[in-house]
């Protein structure tokens, strides 16, 4: 095959590149930026682990997003019949389909557990409001998120919410839902940043927010901080989560998706070092320790909040984190939609539907982890560590993987050209080329390089040779 063309979108397109970018960095930060970079960076050498990170940002995540939202945009919506259909043009292989299986199943386990964090955030934030995280019972600051993740009948109500809320807006289309539902998130959590910015200065927070990126330590970073950068820095850009192919099948023809990629990680990184940042900060502040997204959401913050006697920040944080989760929960379910309207030739209200329920079907999995004993230790994992597991630590570095063999190696450089920008000008034509030419060389080597690690360090074949080269040496 060497004719490529871009299809146009029979549902529509963005209002503008802004409103795309936007959409991106709402639910790239959402899905689990905001706090695990500052922690991480915190944990591993400040600067040196986010110096790290920047550059597999540049070198890995870079092409594969732009790769993603090419095919995204080639392929336009519902992805599996797209790629089923280049494939039989091209005369591959049937295996080349994994990447359709994996672009359904990981957003699906993703979303089903995450909708029930999304929940926890919205009951913490309605605590948060009503003055009642302060109460700890026998000085126990897990008290109140184990009060509440081991009532099912709360937890179940809460993600019941959050499914209902992503669902209607998913159902209200691109420009009158996804569109809109991004916007007012960025704004609002801007606005909650910039108030988290102003008490912090006052109360000298800020100085525990920036200490964090002021140390440079390479010794703390070692072979796992670098490790962990690199696979935070493909997670970072939503790349393997399905999403980013959704919401590419709404980029018009004359998208530079080169630009777009660029401007959503440099977006999202800033969003995430700024907000997390602030976040860790006024736990630092008050002498306790930030470990790990959950940890420091639903106990950390409970502790700041007695200790301090404060409630604005707290809620200031859950709400925020509400907001960005409910965002990055749309662009999880579009890639699911799209295919049951696709698949079913339905309307999108119905094809919402169908999605909506078997996400919380699925999510009463992690309901009933932390709800009941039968499934809190499954080969030793509990059942919701098994879905993370899954979806984030196997399925996801697989899909990346499988998109950087089938844009990197299938396409043509004379293809990715035209995937890169069609109707171009005679002017430009030459310049496109040369930039696929490199965006062709960065998919062939670091950033397959960066996914096959990726892959065999979630699967634990990393810290297995790390092991036993050090029991041998």
């Amino acid at each position: 095959m060497t004719d490529l063309a871009i299809p146009s979108s029979p549902w529509g397109y963005w209002r503008s590149a802004t409103a795309f970018v936007v959409a991106a960095i709402a639910a790239i930060v959402g899905v689990g930026v905001v706090l695990r970079l500052p922690v991480l960076a915190q944990q591993y050498g400040g600067s040196a682990f986010l110096l790290v990170y920047v550059l597999a940002l540049a070198f890995a995540a870079w092409p594969l997003l732009s790769a993603e939202l090419m095919l995204g945009r080639l392929l336009r919506q519902d992805f599996v019949g797209g790629l089923r259909s280049d494939i039989q043009k091209r005369s591959l292989t049937r295996a080349w389909m994994s990447l359709a299986i994996l672009s359904l199943l990981v957003p699906l386990i993703v979303l089903s557990f995450y909708a029930v964090i999304a929940g926890w955030n919205a009951a913490f934030l309605v605590r948060a409001l009503s003055n009642n995280l302060a109460p700890l019972q026998a000085g126990d600051a897990t008290a109140p998120f184990l009060a509440l993740a081991q009532d099912a009948e709360r937890s179940m109500a809460w993600h019941t919410l959050m499914v209902v809320a992503s669902a209607v807006v998913v159902a209200r289309g691109l420009r009158g839902g996804v569109e809109q539902c991004a916007r007012m998130v960025l704004l609002v959590t801007l606005l909650l940043v910039l108030f988290l910015a102003l008490v912090a200065g006052r109360s000298g927070a800020l100085d525990a927010a920036v200490g964090i990126w002021l140390r440079w330590d390479w010794s703390a970073l070692g072979w796992r901080g670098a490790s962990e950068a690199l696979r935070q820095a493909l997670f970072s850009a939503g790349i393997g989560l399905g999403m980013m192919l959704a919401l590419g099948a709404f980029l018009s023809e004359r998208a530079r998706i080169l630009r777009l990629s660029a401007a959503s990680l440099a977006g999202s990184t800033l969003f995430a070092v700024v907000a997390g940042s602030l976040i860790v900060g006024f736990v630092e502040s008050a002498d306790l320790e930030a470990a790990g997204q959950m940890p420091t959401l639903f106990v950390a913050l409970v502790q700041y909040a007695a200790a301090q006697e404060a409630r604005w920040v707290p809620a200031a944080v859950y709400l925020m984190m509400t907001l960005l989760a409910l965002a990055s929960m749309v662009a999880l379910m579009e890639p699911l939609v799209q295919f049951v309207m696709g698949r079913k030739r339905c309307t999108r209200v119905y094809a919402v539907g169908v999605v909506g329920v078997t996400v919380w079907a699925l999510g009463l999995c992690t309901v009933l982890t932390f709800g009941s004993a039968l499934f809190s230790d499954i080969g030793g994992r509990s059942l919701f560590g098994w879905l993370q597991t899954l979806s984030l630590q196997w399925g996801a570095p697989l899909a990346i993987l499988v998109i950087s063999l089938y844009v990197g190696r299938i396409w043509s450089r004379a293809q990715l050209s035209i995937a890169m920008g069609a109707r171009l000008k005679d002017d430009e034509t030459r310049r496109v080329g040369r930039r696929a030419l490199t965006l062709r060389f960065l998919l062939v080597y670091p950033a397959r390089v960066v996914a096959i690690f990726t892959l065999l360090y979630g699967i634990g074949v990393v810290d297995w040779v790390v092991g036993f080269w050090s029991v041998t040496s």
